[in-house]
């Protein structure tokens, strides 16, 4: 029987390591230059996917085929075409996958209700890799370093999940923290106080903690610092964003109990004191001017219209401005 699988979500390593354990239980690595073949999502078309999904396999089991990043499931997206639209025929063969063919979708996001995702859905099997629960990402990390042969203690294991983005910035930091305590029996705490970056994340609560205090040099600092360690520009404007919306949604659940905002805004327990703490510092209005402002940038970093690292100084001063009150509401809202 064909095998027909869509992996999606945030969790890229785990995406990869899902395809990675497929494609080693039919293609031997010795066969990989000929049964195994990698297609690029974003510009490859329905027909490029047709004709290499046809070619039987030659010395392995199965013909896996793999689309990586394949944004023609998301919302409003189609594969690029060379003329015509293949769409109709795309899915005719998805309903009819030759028995040779392990065919391997991955996406950061999917339309659900797109005719394609919904084949799939029904001739093959869909599974969404989510962020881990703060709980679990614990979990996986004292796992994932006992696997590679040094234990981690638990509060060491906490304060990596803390600090820590996705689980590749976390396999990274378990990797540095071995090659440190490669003399120990265990990785401590202490270890990682020595070796261990701070996430975008983390950065960004300390941004936003200076911006509130009014201390824009110490913010411009925190910005310069993650420029330098090559984060991208608008990811950090991302991240902003994301926090001053977490923080809207504080304000507007005002009066409900931590575990009641935890469980509603899908925050681990450190970042939710954090916001919590912050949004005193603000009221609705001001987040309100703040993710519009937010908002301009994006669009003026995208067109060219404003240079990145001026563009974030000048959003930082701005906050600070709105804060203050001293912005003025005209063009804002």
């Amino acid at each position: 029987m064909s095998e027909l699988y869509l992996f999606y979500g945030q969790e890229k390593l785990l995406i990869k390591e899902a395809i990675e354990k497929i494609k080693s239980k039919y293609v031997p690595e010795a066969y990989e230059a000929v049964d195994f073949q990698a297609l690029d999502g974003e510009n490859v078309t329905y027909d490029d996917i047709v004709n290499v999904s046809r070619v039987a396999p030659m010395l392995a089991e199965k013909r896996v085929v793999v689309v990586y990043n394949a944004v023609f499931l998301e919302e409003g997206k189609k594969a690029a075409e060379k003329s015509g639209s293949g769409e109709a025929r795309f899915i005719e063969f998805l309903e009819n996958l030759p028995s040779y063919l392990c065919l391997v979708f991955s996406a950061e996001k999917v339309d659900r209700r797109k005719k394609i995702f919904k084949v799939i859905q029904q001739k093959g099997k869909v599974k969404e890799f989510s962020p881990l629960s703060f709980k679990d990402k614990v979990r996986w990390i004292e796992v994932r370093s006992a696997k590679y042969g040094k234990p981690i203690e638990h509060s060491a294991a906490v304060f990596m999940a803390q600090f820590t983005s996705d689980l590749y910035h976390v396999e990274g930091e378990i990797k540095k923290a071995i090659a440190y305590a490669a003399h120990k029996n265990e990785i401590e705490k202490k270890d990682l106080d020595e070796i261990m970056s701070k996430s975008t994340e983390a950065n960004v609560f300390e941004l936003i903690d200076c911006l509130a205090e009014g201390k824009v040099s110490s913010a411009v600092k925190i910005l310069n610092d993650l420029m330098y360690s090559g984060e991208k520009a608008l990811v950090i404007l991302f991240m902003v964003s994301k926090y001053f919306m977490n923080l809207l949604a504080l304000k507007a659940n005002e009066g409900r109990t931590f575990n009641e905002l935890q469980s509603a805004l899908n925050l681990h327990p450190y970042a939710l004191k954090k916001m919590l703490a912050q949004a005193r510092n603000f009221t609705m209005r001001q987040i309100m001017k703040i993710l519009a402002l937010c908002q301009k940038l994006d669009i003026d970093l995208k067109k060219g219209r404003m240079e990145e690292k001026k563009g974030l100084e000048m959003l930082l001063l701005k906050i600070v401005q709105v804060r203050e009150d001293h912005l003025p509401t005209e063009g804002i809202l």
